[in-house]
C-alpha cells in the first residue's frame, strides 16, 4: 500500500510518460496535442482519461449545468453513434451520470478493466487502450466539431 503522496506521484509519472508516448503523433497531426487534457474548443464537452486501480476509461463528458442542453449535446453524439462504434472500443452511454460530487453530467465512455495503474508492468496495455480510443476520438472530433460548436452558440 502506498501513501497518498506516493500514489499521487505514481499517477503523475503515469500521465507524464503517456504524454511522452503520444509525442509520436506530432508529425501526423502537425501540432502538439494535449492528450491528457484534450481541448475540444467547446466549453461543455470534455474528453477525459480516468485511471484508477483496475479500471481505465476514455470519456466524453457533457458538463453543461442545464440538463436540457446536456441532452441536446448527448442526442447529437447519439447521431454519430455508429461512427464512434466503428473506431472505438465498446461504448457505454449514460444520459444522466452522477459524479462523486453529486453533480450530474452526461457521459459516454469506454473502459478497460483488469490492468492496474498501480502496476508499471500494466502501463503499456493501458497506454495502448487509451491511445486507440483517444486517436479515434480526435479523428472523430476533427470532422464533427463544427456541428457541436454550432450547438454551443
Amino acid at each position: 500500500m502506498w501513501s497518498k503522496e506516493e500514489s499521487r506521484n505514481r499517477k503523475m509519472r503515469f500521465f507524464t510518460n503517456f504524454g511522452i508516448y503520444m509525442k509520436k503523433y506530432i508529425p501526423e497531426y502537425g501540432e502538439k496535442i494535449r492528450w491528457v487534457n484534450y481541448r475540444t474548443g467547446v466549453n461543455d464537452i470534455k474528453f477525459k482519461i480516468e485511471c484508477q486501480k483496475k479500471i481505465s476509461r476514455v470519456c466524453i463528458d457533457i458538463v453543461h449545468k442545464d440538463q436540457s442542453i446536456r441532452e441536446i449535446f448527448y442526442e447529437q453524439f447519439e447521431e454519430f453513434k455508429s461512427i464512434l462504434n466503428q473506431s472505438m472500443d465498446e461504448m457505454v452511454w449514460i444520459k444522466k451520470y452522477r459524479l462523486d460530487s453529486g453533480y450530474y453530467i452526461a457521459r459516454i465512455y469506454t473502459e478497460l478493466t483488469g490492468p492496474s495503474i498501480n502496476s508499471e508492468s500494466d502501463w503499456g496495455e493501458i497506454y495502448c487502450f487509451i491511445e486507440k480510443n483517444l486517436i479515434a476520438l480526435h479523428e472523430f472530433w476533427e470532422v464533427s466539431q463544427d456541428i457541436f460548436r454550432d450547438l454551443d452558440n
